[in-house]
């Protein structure tokens, strides 16, 4: 198998793109290659490949959800018109294709315009009908992620086995709640800050839901307490602690995976 910055490259050569002067964006969850000059960013599913073991899935949800929101004028990063979104499948790879777009590389929006940002986007994502796993991130994700912390001794299985039962547990106070087509991952490292303004990004991990998912996916990165205040007049104290409760299970399982990579454990 090829490294994955060359099955990016062998990517954009098969469509008569320039591959001599790539820019790594980025080495996490998955590999960002800005294949400069032309204006496309190929994201190759790597460490999420190595923890979920068949990525395309995700990444065949993104592509449709990222179009249908691009088609209806919402703020968010288009696939490229230089060569289809995919998913490709390139040298064992899976990877999608999308437009670079112009950022203020490192500044992030403050809370109050993130929040605003991310209603407008609720109510883009309303209207899309294509099918998605229920608040996938803390169900089959974070089996998925779980799996892996037990299989290479990253938690003790006694621990895994707490986290699945409170996950349960969290699940069941929330399953009521109306459901519709969210981010998935609504942080704010998962947004742009242009010209024109917020412009989201990153739709791998997009579910089906409340948008009180989102909502506190955001909330855990918010320092002013305005994202909170919103989300608990809307759907309640009780519910807000319930599905900040999911979240921070999901991160502390990615958690301890990030970390055991950067060890060198995986």
């Amino acid at each position: 198998m090829s490294s994955p910055l060359a099955a990016a490259l062998a990517l954009g050569a098969a469509h008569g793109l320039p591959v001599a002067e790539p820019v790594l964006l980025k080495d996490g969850s998955n590999l960002l290659v800005h294949l400069h000059p032309a204006p496309v960013v190929v994201r190759v599913a790597t460490f999420t490949a190595f923890i979920r073991g068949a990525p395309a899935p995700f990444l065949e949800r993104e592509v449709a959800l990222g179009s249908y929101l691009a088609e209806v004028g919402a703020a968010v990063v288009p696939w490229s018109g230089e060569l289809p979104p995919g998913p490709h499948h390139v040298s064992g790879w899976w990877m999608t294709a999308w437009q670079h777009v112009p950022h203020r590389v490192g500044v992030r929006p403050p809370a109050d315009q993130l929040l605003q940002s991310l209603v407008e986007l609720h109510g883009a994502l309303a209207g899309y009908a294509g099918e998605l796993p229920l608040l996938g991130p803390a169900t089959t994700d974070l089996d998925l992620a779980l799996a892996c912390c037990k299989q290479h001794g990253l938690l003790p299985a006694a621990q895994v086995e707490h986290m699945l039962g409170e996950r349960d547990a969290l699940l069941a106070s929330v399953r009521s709640l109306p459901a519709t087509a969210q981010h998935g991952d609504a942080h704010p490292g998962n947004v742009l800050l242009t010209e024109q303004g917020v412009v989201w990004n990153d739709f791998e991990d997009c579910c089906l839901g409340s948008p009180l998912w989102d909502l506190a996916t955001l909330a855990r990165h918010d320092q002013t307490g305005a994202v909170p205040a919103v989300a608990r007049d809307r759907f309640g104290g009780d519910l807000v602690e319930a599905m900040l409760g999911l979240r921070e299970l999901q991160v502390a399982a990615w958690t301890a995976l990030h970390g055991a990579r950067a060890a060198g454990r995986l």
